[in-house]
């Protein structure tokens, strides 16, 4: 029998209680924080200049335009599919030789990897020549035996490939295409991408161009579900920009190869189906989450005005864990940063991901931290089920609101690059590079004054930590891999292919790929722009800790602070572990006194050493702290006061003798590089 009244469950409210209203539970909240400002409490300010509240309502979405009911429906904002898809592994691989490549192929497919995600030599990807000097983690390809080498033996056609051929793909194709006879997944060209990131290409822009054209109406004819062109947004990100400019750069350079394949005459359905994007995740998980779901809906109405069908406007993602985000120190974290990052790609519904090795930056990745890595996505989808769900984070009112702030931020960055006249004109006038600066310099300040923290690096500093098991680099296969090559480089070919099949002869003769790509690039007209440097969060106190160890070489020991505790424990004990922890970040090594009540005490404790922080509460200051620096400051290099001091009081402790006060506002990376300079740092 069918129920007279069935509840709608989106309508119901529970009216036992009365419901406030918002400024109701604000003027609670206020209350509660007993003065303190509710913006600077209780609201953050992204990068972006997007505030994000303490609290979202329904209200929120009203003015949304990314909010739609069901996945797969455009602009693909919940994805681009009605159902639940399983995210590919698509680890990173590379070796020091095309046989080594092979062995750790086969290897790592019987463990869960489901993509041939192959890192080639950052030369190749130039159209030059690989050379020994070239990190062990991206592999050497010198023609098609190399191709062969590495792929004989291995089933391509139920493995995707995802390869970044750099400034142009063909050569690389044309060799690919005699592994196996069914190409699937990406092997694709990103110039813009490669340019941006060495500052200078030796093809001219428009003939990498005329290149691209070629790849995909060759795709299109002999491998419809191969992609050839690259869109990623590595550069922009690694460089500093915020979530929404990097948005904005991909999304313009998405644009103008869109653009130079239809003026190729290739139609904007086939140009929106050879293109996939690769965005890196960083470490602000929501934001992430946002603009992984705003790129979508941007793309989709970008590629709808071009007059792209539903193929074409539908984008496809595929996601790398940041690179910015990693540290060289107390490398462990790095595993923690990874599965955030990955986990936020999940929610966000990218296609397939590369988790990071946690020693990516140091060495060729071992096997641990490969295996490590790639397990991260196995563990989200088989044990987490993380895709058992199409958009687990639809509907939610923040992350609803977010992506359409991300999204609204981006197009205005957007729609001021194409007024610049596109990607490369924006690079070319340094439009790009100096948003991308400023972006990197309030992450700066944020990071150096510790507002921003790096867990093992700006805070909770580990000095005992152990590193990773290191790598044995290759280097005697490496040698005999070039050696073996010296001798193939006597022949030059001086005809200019005309077309793929050209390219393919020349290859099926084992011409090398870099004099294919001589041939191809005629006439040269190199192409320069400044390009975006590479950075990292960590790095300033990298430095910091690198400079350490190298004063230690130059004075003969670590460099010590000491500090004085005054008073009893619960005075001073904040304080000192405050400050501890702030010079440990330097790569100081620090040593604490036992409690003192009087300045006699102090001295005789503080006399001994040459760097000295005094900790106490601010009247034990006032009683000791004088007459102590007073006492010690012919003997010391340096003397701080923990803690922030009322003006006039400040001006005494500095006639004494003082440095300065140590606080929460003090830039900690300035403080601890000019401490460096004082005790020996000067002279490295």
């Amino acid at each position: 029998m069918k129920p007279k009244w069935q509840p709608n469950m989106m309508d119901m409210t529970f009216n036992e209680f009365p419901i406030p209203t918002y400024e109701q539970w604000r003027k609670v909240a206020e209350k509660s924080l007993k003065g303190k400002s509710f913006e600077d409490t209780l609201q953050t300010k992204l990068l972006d200049d997007i505030v994000l509240e303490p609290m979202y309502q329904i209200k929120d979405l009203v003015a949304c335009k990314t909010l739609v009911d069901q996945p797969g429906v455009f602009p693909y904002v919940r994805g681009i599919t009605t159902e639940p898809t399983r995210m590919a592994i698509s680890q990173e691989l590379g070796a020091a030789t095309p046989t080594l490549l092979h062995e750790r192929i086969k290897q790592d497919f019987t463990k869960g990897q489901n993509v041939a995600h192959i890192l080639i030599s950052n030369e190749m990807k130039n159209g030059g020549k690989s050379n020994r000097q070239e990190p062990f983690s991206t592999v050497p390809l010198y023609d098609l035996k190399d191709v062969q080498i590495a792929f004989q033996g291995i089933d391509f056609s139920e493995f995707p490939f995802h390869i970044d051929a750099g400034i142009v793909s063909v050569p690389l194709l044309a060799a690919i295409n005699h592994v196996t006879n069914r190409l699937t997944g990406t092997i694709a060209s990103d110039p813009l991408h490669q340019l941006a990131k060495e500052g200078r290409m030796y093809y001219s822009l428009e003939r990498s161009y005329d290149l691209m054209a070629w790849a995909v109406k060759w795709a299109i004819a002999n491998h419809p579900d191969l992609r050839t062109v690259l869109a990623q947004s590595h550069v922009f990100h690694n460089g500093g920009a915020s979530p929404a400019l990097e948005l904005a750069c991909t999304l313009s350079m998405g644009v103008e190869y869109i653009e130079a394949l239809m003026k190729r005459g290739v139609s904007a359905t086939e140009a929106g189906q050879s293109i996939t994007f690769s965005f890196s995740i960083g470490k602000d998980f929501f934001s992430e989450i946002a603009k992984v779901r705003a790129a979508r809906a941007l793309w989709a109405v970008i590629m709808a005005e071009f007059g792209a069908e539903e193929p074409g406007q539908k984008m496809v993602i595929h996601a790398r864990t940041s690179s910015f985000t990693k540290t060289k120190e107390d490398m462990y974290v790095n595993l923690l940063r990874g599965t955030s990052e990955a986990f936020a790609a999940a929610v966000a519904g990218v296609d397939s991901v590369s988790v990071s090795p946690i020693d990516e930056l140091v060495q060729e990745p071992t096997e641990f931290s490969r295996r490590i890595a790639r397990n991260t996505s196995l563990i989200l989808q088989d044990e987490a089920y993380i895709g058992a769900t199409v958009d687990p984070a639809g509907g939610s009112w923040f992350v609803e609101h977010l992506t359409e702030q991300i999204a609204k931020k981006a197009w205005g960055i957007f729609q001021e690059l194409e007024r610049e006249g596109g990607m490369y004109a924006s690079l070319e006038s340094g439009l790009v590079q100096t948003k991308i600066g400023l972006c990197w310099e309030k992450q700066m300040e944020s990071v150096k004054d510790r507002r921003q923290t790096i867990i093992g690096i700006n805070q909770y500093v580990n000095g005992s930590e152990k590193k990773p098991p290191k790598q044995r680099p290759k280097k005697a296969e490496r040698k005999a891999y070039f050696d073996a090559i010296k001798e193939k480089d006597k022949q030059m070919i001086q005809e200019k292919p005309k077309t793929i099949a050209e390219v393919e002869n020349l290859v099926q003769q084992n011409i090398p790929f870099h004099q294919i790509h001589h041939q191809l690039k005629s006439p040269c007209q190199p192409v320069e722009v400044e390009r975006i440097l590479q950075r990292r969060l960590a790095e300033p106190y990298e430095l910091l800790r690198t400079r350490s160890n190298q004063i230690k070489v130059t004075i003969g020991e670590i460099p010590v602070v000491y500090l004085v505790r005054l008073g009893s424990v619960a005075s001073h004990k904040t304080r000192v572990d405050f400050i501890e922890e702030l010079f440990r970040c330097g790569g100081f090594q620090v040593e604490v006194s036992s409690p003192t009540e009087t300045s006699e005490e102090a001295i005789n404790l503080a006399k001994q050493h040459k760097l000295v922080v005094l900790c106490g509460s601010d009247e034990s200051y006032e009683k000791v702290a004088l007459s102590i620096i007073k006492g010690i400051k012919e003997k010391t290099e340096a003397v701080y006061i923990a803690g922030c001091q009322k003006e006039p009081f400040m001006k005494q402790l500095m006639d004494a003798g003082t440095v300065g006060a140590i606080h929460n506002k003090t830039n900690a990376y300035q403080l601890l590089f000019d401490l460096q300079q004082r005790i020996g740092g000067s002279k490295l």
